[in-house]
């Protein structure tokens, strides 16, 4: 390395020296520090600038100045002076400061230091900096020289704006040279001012269409230069964008009749091509034989997300971004396809794969190709890179909006339909080929469409197409479709006119609406029961107020219905059976049961109070409550019968026990005053008739909550195996003689009525009175899995149950000529039927009778 005090006898146009290594130019105090940094700097040609030079005229040539806060102040005016001359040219300069100086230095100098290093700093920190600087140096000196070139260029090249009648912002010495206009004449009008009566319009279009499009293009037409003359013009254009979005038009123009057309069509082809290569929206890198990248342009940077500077020099799996194959992992560097290029000469299209930069993971499709000298000698490859990334997300996108359609139309139960008028083609959606059971891919005309309809709906369906295609108007029918296989559905068709295309092509939805026509029609069964009941039957809203009322109710308050709509409830059936509302709403919503039911007394439309009992549910959700459902039933009649038969009962009851306990009285003192055999007999016989009918009442007042086939409350989860084993306890006690065996489990839960154990001891009981002291009575408690049932057996080997009084049991009623001889049996089945269980009675062979009771497991 040569270090000189002095090189301002260098040119002025460059900073090189004579060895052609560029030049830094070393202000900075002391020769030690100097001398360290033309040490550490040796691949560059070194001026040193030493203070007391200061009356020298200007500062020497150079390519960067390494300046120091002591010679700063100094040298600040003329190296802004320098740069200010250099024009586009970057001159750069470093400033060296001590780590105590960074601070002043912040606050103090101008934008002239373009770096500021902190000293002392390790070498390969000084070095770094110092190439950084130089490299943006060489760009901006390659940039100057493509202006200095546009300018003196031979052939014609102007630079429109995108928008608007595209003006023109520049054009070259050589555009006014071709067309004999000046500069100042031009600039802000469209170019088709050198257009004439013999311009062909094919290539004008052609230009207006790419233009329109933002495309290039390469055309070859009449124009005429300012004098008149007509001249060929080749012309091409290409659009420029940043930041992907279009702003101007590179215009290149070549005189086409003048003896060097070849020579300048070339230059402008080489021009064109690298205004290509720099605009180009497709990233394009250049790599040499070794694999590394030695060009790329700014989309290629953009892609790799890299500054150029980074990219240029590295292999293409450099370690500054990862690749991944389409499965995401990591891709081996030889499955990359430029091995394969450079070998075969074979270009590989659409080899796609994956880069990760800064956490960030794009998806990349690379074309490669060789690259050749013009004695095919291989020099490398040129490859061109697309971001895909925003297509595999759209793609992505519409996979999954697809599958969501595909669900939409299962959940909805609802396809979709598409006729072309000018085809006849029919399409079907995948939810509607599903509805109809065909598959999706096949073929359909109008006539195979319309053919999945039922024949007595196929006409209207027909009708409401062809005014649908007559008028354009909106279409809906509820109509029957059958399917492949025979099932008729119920289904909503409605069809529309698309107004994307001006083709005739209609569109529609098929819904399957046989659910809800099912619903419907219940619904209005459950409406026409409602309106045709004697019971009244209103909904309340959460207010109390009323919003529903059928026509029972409006009779029974001699009122519309419609008037009833919004008055509250205790301004019609009075505060007390608002408030009893009010205690049973409280017990729905503590979730105590799912209806509540209350007694009131309400006036009627003629004043007279009723007694009515009312049953509630809750309206809305398990979360949130809207209101109730009302039933109200007049019980005035029933109750009054009630009150009757309950004074009837008690009275019958105590007289009948009072006349039997005399006539039993009677009968004792008759068998013991008489010697008479036949008196006795008679006596006897009287006594025995008159236990049995006590024994009748004593079974009747037991059993009284079984007589009522409503009453359910008194259903409770019971465990009827241990209710079966202490039954069994007891009968051993009450029967000694008798053999009674029992087998059951220690739990077997089941719905059962309050009086389930006296069904089963009147059972046991039943046995030992019909079959004798020493009859064998077995008992059972079984769990059915299948019926979800309690099975409780009682098999005896006495005499037998009669055939009639069997029948008359398991029929529920009795005749004249067909009934039972007591009440025991009849308590046992209402006590069954009362738990929603069943009973059977059936012969044991070869002796006796099987009960079988079968009870809900709870």
């Amino acid at each position: 390395m040569t270090v000189r005090d002095d090189a301002s006898r260098n040119g002025v146009c460059s900073a090189r020296g004579a060895s052609g290594e560029e030049r830094i130019l070393l202000a900075v105090r002391g020769a030690r520090d100097r001398e360290l940094l033309a040490d550490l700097l040796d691949a560059y040609e070194v001026v040193v600038w030493e203070r007391g030079r200061e009356d020298e005229a200007e500062l020497p040539e150079f390519d960067l100045c390494i300046v120091d806060m002591g010679t700063y102040s100094t040298l600040a005016e003329a190296l802004a002076e320098r740069k200010a001359d250099a024009g586009d040219r970057f001159v750069p300069v470093l400033l060296t400061v001590a780590r105590d100086e960074q601070a002043v230095a912040a606050q103090r100098l101008d934008d002239v230091p373009d770096d500021v290093l902190a000293v002392p700093a390790p070498g390969a920190a000084i070095r770094s900096r110092v190439e950084s600087l130089l490299q943006t140096r060489r760009q901006s000196l390659q940039l100057a020289l493509y202006r200095r070139a546009m300018d003196s260029a031979t052939v014609g090249i102007t630079i429109t704006e995108a928008d608007e009648d595209q003006p023109l912002t520049y054009v070259n010495d050589a555009f006014e040279e071709m067309t004999g206009y000046d500069r100042s004449e031009v600039v802000g009008r469209n170019c088709r001012f050198l257009q004439g009566d013999e311009t062909d319009p094919e290539p004008v279009e052609t230009l207006r269409e790419a233009v329109e499009n933002g495309e290039s293009a390469a055309v070859s037409l009449t124009n005429y230069r300012k004098d008149g003359t007509p001249f060929w013009n080749d012309l091409k254009i290409s659009p420029v964008y940043e930041d992907d979005e279009l702003t101007h038009f590179v215009g290149f123009q070549t005189d086409a009749t003048v003896r060097n057309a070849l020579r300048d069509q070339l230059v402008h082809e080489t021009q064109t091509l690298k205004q290509l290569f720099e605009t180009s929206p497709v990233g394009i890198a250049v790599l040499n034989e070794g694999g590394i990248v030695v060009r790329a342009n700014e989309a290629a940077q953009e892609i790799l997300g890299l500054r150029r500077s980074v990219v240029l020099g590295q292999p293409y799996d450099a370690p500054e971004w990862d690749l991944v194959d389409e499965r995401g992992e990591p891709l081996d560097p030889g499955d990359l396809p430029f091995d394969r290029v450079r070998e075969t000469g074979e270009t590989v299209k659409g080899f796609e794969h994956g880069i990760e930069t800064d956490d960030e993971r794009r998806w990349l499709v690379v074309n490669v190709a060789p690259l050749n000298r013009s004695d095919e000698e291989r020099v490398g490859v040129i490859t061109s890179i697309e971001d895909v990334t925003e297509l595999k997300r759209q793609a992505r996108e519409r996979e999954r909006l697809l599958d969501l359609f595909d669900q939409s139309q299962k959940i909805a139960a609802v396809g979709a339909w598409e006729v072309d008028m000018r085809t006849g083609a029919v399409l079907f959606t995948s939810g509607l080929a599903e509805l109809i059971r065909v598959d999706p891919g096949d073929d359909y005309d109008l006539s195979d469409a319309f053919s999945f309809y039922h024949p007595e709906d196929e006409p209207r369906v027909r009708a409401a197409f062809e005014h649908l295609v007559e008028t354009g108007e909106e279409q809906s029918v509820e109509c029957r479709l059958v399917t492949t296989d025979g099932e008729v559905r119920w289904v909503n068709v409605r069809g529309v006119a698309a107004t994307e295309t001006d083709a005739p092509v209609y569109r529609g939805t098929v819904q399957d609406i046989t659910e809800r026509k099912a619903r419907s029609e219940e619904l209005e069964r459950y409406e026409r029961i409602v309106e045709t009941t004697a019971d009244a039957i209103y909904t309340l809203d959460g207010d109390l107020r009323f919003v529903l009322a059928n026509s029972a109710t409006a009779d029974l308050l001699g009122r519309d219905p419609d008037e009833l709509v919004g008055e509250h409830v205790s301004s019609v059936f009075g505060e007390r059976h608002s408030q009893a509302l009010l205690e049973a709403i409280a017990s729905l919503i503590a979730g105590d049961s799912i209806k509540e039911t209350i007694e009131t007394v309400v006036t009627d439309r003629g004043g007279t109070e009723r007694q009515f009992q009312t049953t509630i549910a809750a309206r809305g959700s398990e979360d949130e409550f809207d209101g109730i459902v009302c039933v109200g039933r007049d019980v005035s009649e029933l109750r009054e019968r009630e009150r009757r038969l309950s004074v009837l009962d008690r009275v019958v009851r105590h007289n009948l026990r009072n006349k039997m306990n005399i006539a039993q009285a009677h009968a004792e003192m008759v068998l013991e005053g008489t010697d008479d055999d036949d008196v006795r007999e008679s006596a006897a016989a009287i006594e025995r008739a008159t236990s049995e009918l006590l024994s009748l009442a004593e079974t009747a007042r037991k059993f009284s909550s079984a007589l009522d086939p409503n009453v359910t409350e008194r259903v409770q989860p019971q465990n009827v195996a241990g209710c079966v084993r202490s039954v069994v306890e007891g009968a051993r006690l009450s029967y000694p003689e008798a053999t009674i065996t029992v087998d059951a489990p220690e739990t077997a839960t089941a719905w059962a009525h309050a009086t389930f154990e006296l069904a089963v001891n009147e059972l046991v009981d039943n046995a030992v009175v019909y079959g004798g002291g020493e009859v064998k009575i077995e008992l059972s408690v079984t769990e059915d899995d299948d019926t979800e049932q309690v099975v409780i057996r009682v098999v005896d080997d006495g005499p037998g149950l009669p055939p009639l009084e069997r029948e008359s049991l398991m029929t529920g009623r009795e005749s004249p000529l067909q009934h039972t001889n007591g009440l025991g049996l009849w308590f046992v089945r209402w006590t069954v039927t009362n738990s929603n269980g069943s009973m059977d009675i059936v012969d044991n062979e070869p002796n006796g009778t099987v009960v079988e009771l079968r009870l809900p497991r709870a």
